[in-house]
């Protein structure tokens, strides 16, 4: 359910924030570079306040000459301690909205890089972000939470303008480590009044959209996309032909370890660049229309779901998975697996997709779905359940995925068995006419499959080729 959904309000022409979805986090981060481009309101000066909040610790570190016995670095890790502001709703945690969690070790992580930082020349910091492209383990996500953490007062001083706007209630939300003082170099607690998340019983922080994007404006692998573009016989000479086309984080560190003119050049080009924010209304890789779109469909064609024993359940799956096929093929569902330059987007904005058509009606008929947190890595995409008896395991893939048949024959399965689920479906959209070739032996494997494990796997085809023809004008 989104911010405004759940609040019942209509946003007006003044509301320029992003409307979470409260049950799972959306796939975008806060922007430190964007917040450098374009202070506005509550705003201004926040970029100042990050930098200052990383020179400070920066100090810190490099009077320590990197012994981590010492108490400068000690007193870094200290500050440098970041908790995951999972009250945005923001990032990559897709079931719920809870994160790992950063900690003392991440702690270490930062300063390290803040170690390599002085080793390769830095005097003192600009962008914060930069340090992502001098140390491995430093992601989106990372820096967008420690944005929000540097922030918080600002970021709840907008949020509390936006309910008072519209009449939200807010309750009380206190922090022990809320804002910096740069002068006594150390956090000091604050308490904020919020807006309350139902399905998380935390509060929600709203954040303006204009500082969100799906990856930082710098980051390694935009630093690697200047040089690719900028110095690429600098790249032939270093590396081989393969790894400047394929390249792994591991190169990039090494790249921009070795070779700060090239950061520096990056830095400039970047700071004189046009950089946007993500475009909401184009959505370019389906992060957020799929909510509205497939609630709608969902609203517009409900179904009952009655279910007190196993066959009940399995009907009821199934009734889900043929609205889902309906919706793609005869909704114009498919429109939301396609860039506007008729290039077929990503296999999350698919599964983005399914878990919006089963969740809205898992919640009108009292069934719970929940997306695996390792979806991407892990062995299986869906998981629903009817109690602890009635589950069944759902695997989604495009067709046109290299490990297609891998997750068919090897994740699914293997699950099963992990979870003692016998029911599994295995969802298969096809975006190109060539991929029914690929097709063409899945009945039998499928067949022998479950002749060999025992379980019950079932397929479903759902054609989100480009304009598909309808069902009523075939």
């Amino acid at each position: 359910m989104e911010f405004s959904e759940f609040y019942g309000i209509t946003r007006g022409k003044i509301d320029d924030w992003f409307d979470p979805v409260l049950t799972l986090d959306t796939r975008l981060f806060l922007d430190p570079f964007l917040l450098y481009a374009s202070e506005q309101g509550q705003f201004i000066g926040s970029h100042a306040e990050v930098v200052a909040f990383f020179n400070s610790v920066f100090q810190l570190v490099a009077q320590s000459g990197g012994n981590h016995d010492s108490l400068r670095w000690q007193k870094a890790l200290e500050l440098l301690r970041f908790r995951e502001v999972d009250e945005l709703c923001l990032g990559y945690t897709v079931e719920g909205t809870k994160g790992t969690g950063s900690g003392r070790g991440f702690a270490r992580i930062i300063a390290g890089a803040l170690w390599e930082a002085v080793q390769a020349g830095l005097t003192q910091i600009t962008h914060f972000e930069e340090v992502a492209i001098l140390r491995e383990g430093i992601g989106a996500d990372r820096i967008s939470d420690i944005t929000a953490c540097l922030l918080r007062t600002r970021l709840a001083a907008y949020t509390t303008d936006v309910c008072q706007r519209h009449g939200i209630p807010l309750r009380l939300a206190r922090y022990t480590r809320a804002e910096y003082d740069v002068e006594a170099m150390q956090w000091i607690p604050k308490a904020y009044v919020l807006p309350d998340n139902p399905h998380s019983g935390a509060v929600v922080l709203l954040a303006p959209q204009r500082y969100l994007r799906s990856l930082p404006t710098i980051s390694p692998e935009d630093f690697w996309e200047y040089c690719y573009d900028n110095e690429n016989e600098v790249l032939r000479t270093r590396y081989s032909d393969d790894i400047a086309r394929h390249v792994d984080k591991h190169t990039i560190v090494d790249l921009a370890r070795n070779r700060p003119d090239l950061r520096h050049k990056y830095i400039a080009h970047v700071e004189s660049a046009d950089v946007s924010p993500y475009d909401f209304m184009a959505d370019p890789e389906g992060l957020v229309r799929w909510y509205g779109a497939t609630r709608d469909y969902v609203q517009a064609n409900p179904i009952t779901l009655r279910i007190s024993s196993q066959d009940d359940f399995v009907t009821a799956v199934v009734a889900m998975i043929k609205e889902f096929r309906n919706f793609v093929e005869n909704n114009r569902g498919w429109a939301l697996l396609w860039n506007d330059n008729r290039t077929p987007r990503r296999e999350n904005s698919a599964q983005d997709l399914f878990l919006g058509i089963v969740k809205h009606y898992c919640r009108a008929n009292n069934i719970d779905v929940s997306r695996e947190a390792n979806i991407g890595r892990g062995p299986v995409d869906f998981k629903v359940s009817h109690g602890y008896a009635l589950r069944a395991l759902l695997e989604l893939k495009l067709a046109r995925n290299s490990r297609f048949w891998n997750g068919l024959e090897r994740q699914l399965p293997k699950y099963q068995e992990a979870e003692s689920v016998r029911v599994g479906y295995f969802l298969v959209l096809v975006q190109r006419d060539l991929d029914y070739k690929k097709l063409k032996h899945i009945e039998a494997r499928i067949g022998a499959l479950n002749s060999q494990t025992g379980y019950e796997i079932s397929h479903v085809v759902v054609d989100a080729r480009y304009g598909p023809t309808p069902a009523s004008k075939l």
